[in-house]
């Protein structure tokens, strides 16, 4: 992904061809019942994995961050963690994701004030890249949704079928700043491997793409993701160097008041 998100560059080359529409189908899935899957993919109780995020930057340049994740799945949903090994001036910076009923909510670790600080948007933008924390999630948050079939395509050889996604109030659509979504949904791994997002306006203003899809210790990963903002001429790609699925962890890392950096060792 080095031109994508650790996704972007997919201004010179994209990690998918364009979507080639096939026949409409006699009968096709609810939305509701796509994304459903999409969410009950597996993911493993526990997951460690080394990232690489490359933000490209039309004026600026390339930028580089290496970031390490640790997931792990809790009683009514996971709770990811983010924390950034490198450049010096972001090291230790992290993010904590709760999907998880009991503790839901982001946070961030700032090392230098040594203040866990909550993020009250799920819009904000995620370790200062083009993704933001609702791209983070794990799962979608169905009821938050309303949802739409449009059809099936063919992508890289693979049918996926095509769902549209608006957020339901108008708050959450200022919050999470697009008016609806279109989502390729590959159905032989209920995995999300593209998304448009498109504004009130109707132009579409920021693509994710993910790529490179492999099996990896039982489970279907994607190495590459890939977020371009067309309006900002600004692209975040992320590849996943290394994964680790049957590692084991303690809850200490995943409690915002316990955010330190550092890997929890396993247990």
């Amino acid at each position: 992904m080095r031109r994508a998100f650790i996704v972007f560059l997919a201004f010179a080359t994209g990690l998918t061809s364009p979507p080639m529409p096939l026949a409409p189908a006699a009968s096709l899935p609810r939305g509701e019942d796509v994304l459903h899957r999409v969410n009950a993919r597996p993911r493993g109780k526990a997951s460690l994995m080394h990232l690489d995020m490359i933000i490209h930057d039309a004026r600026r340049g390339e930028f580089h961050k290496t970031i390490v994740m640790q997931r792990k799945r809790f009683g009514s949903g996971y709770r990811t963690v983010y924390r950034i090994t490198a450049p010096d001036h972001e090291k230790g910076i992290g993010l904590l994701i709760s999907e998880d009923d009991n503790q839901r909510g982001i946070w961030m670790y700032f090392p230098a004030t040594k203040q866990i600080i909550p993020v009250v948007s799920r819009g904000f933008p995620a370790m200062a890249s083009d993704f933001n924390c609702e791209d983070m999630l794990v799962g979608v948050p169905l009821a938050d949704y309303e949802f739409r079939v449009l059809g099936k395509d063919l992508l890289e050889g693979h049918e996926a079928v095509k769902v549209e996604m608006k957020p339901r109030t108008e708050s959450l659509r200022s919050e999470l700043g697009f008016f609806k979504s279109i989502g390729w949904v590959r159905e032989d791994l209920s995995m999300i491997v593209r998304a448009d997002y498109y504004d009130d306006a109707g132009a579409l203003f920021k693509t994710f793409r993910a790529g490179d899809i492999e099996r990896r210790q039982g489970i279907w990963t994607a190495k590459k993701m890939e977020m371009e903002n067309f309006r900002a001429h600004h692209a975040s790609e992320v590849r996943v160097l290394d994964t680790d699925y049957s590692i084991r962890f303690t809850d200490a890392p995943f409690t915002p008041n316990r955010m330190v950096p550092g890997v929890d060792p396993p247990t």
